[in-house]
């Protein structure tokens, strides 16, 4: 095939603090990249996804993938706004994507866990790598009973925090893993054409594990302090 006519996928992971992207076409990996965010998850991820779509060769950027969390809300954001950007030079559909699906998490049955903030936990089991459902929230001592229920009949349980994190909190035997956008690309690739569908045609958002916390101003944003 005349590469110029294939259709690349471009996947961006930024929801932890070492973000990734990766493209592919064809099935084939084409490049790959990941770099060092913290808090600043915008200062590199152009450079990045440059690098990424050098690598297409005049391939069609066809779709575009966003790791939507759970994670760093601000790394999610960014991911979405260059998505949101690229769709609209090359044409792109977009979607998003939880980012527990790019763990690499090869366990038939798994458990993942991530701090959901005010002493919870966000909780999802992962079938053969595959997110089943929204994760819950659960307060810390049933989250550790989870864990040590989990553990007991031989299923692994997976955190994106690290691992002084999770001993602080007494999560002992828990394994911490971060996503990748390679992994969340071959997990999408995987998908059934209809599961695909549906997803590129939903809103591209973050994966909320609690509803967004807003607090209304106490004045109007135009009054100023005498």
């Amino acid at each position: 095939m005349i590469r110029h006519m294939q259709e690349a996928l471009l996947v961006l992971e930024t929801s932890c603090a070492r973000p990734s992207a990766a493209a592919w076409a064809g099935g084939a990996l084409l490049y790959r990249v990941e770099w060092e965010a913290e808090r600043n998850h915008s200062s590199a991820i152009f450079q990045a996804v440059r690098q990424v779509l050098d690598s297409l060769e005049g391939r069609r950027l066809a779709e575009i993938v966003v790791g939507s969390g759970p994670g760093s809300y601000g790394g999610i954001r960014v991911a979405l706004a260059v998505a949101d950007g690229l769709s609209l030079v090359h044409g792109s559909r977009v979607a998003a994507f939880s980012s527990w699906n790019g763990l690499g998490i090869h366990a038939p049955l798994a458990c993942v866990m991530s701090d959901a903030r005010r002493g919870g936990w966000a909780w999802a089991r992962v079938t053969a790598g595959v997110l089943e459902g929204a994760p819950e929230v659960l307060p810390g001592e049933q989250a550790a009973a989870r864990v040590r229920e989990c553990l007991e009949t031989g299923v692994p349980v997976y955190s994106t925090e690290a691992a002084g994190t999770l001993a602080a909190r007494g999560m002992e035997g828990v394994v911490p893993v971060l996503p990748h956008a390679e992994a969340l690309g071959s997990a999408w690739m995987a998908l059934d054409t209809v599961r695909r569908e549906e997803l590129l045609a939903a809103p591209a958002e973050p994966l909320y594990v609690r509803a967004p916390h807003i607090t209304s101003s106490k004045r109007p944003a135009w009054a100023v302090k005498a």
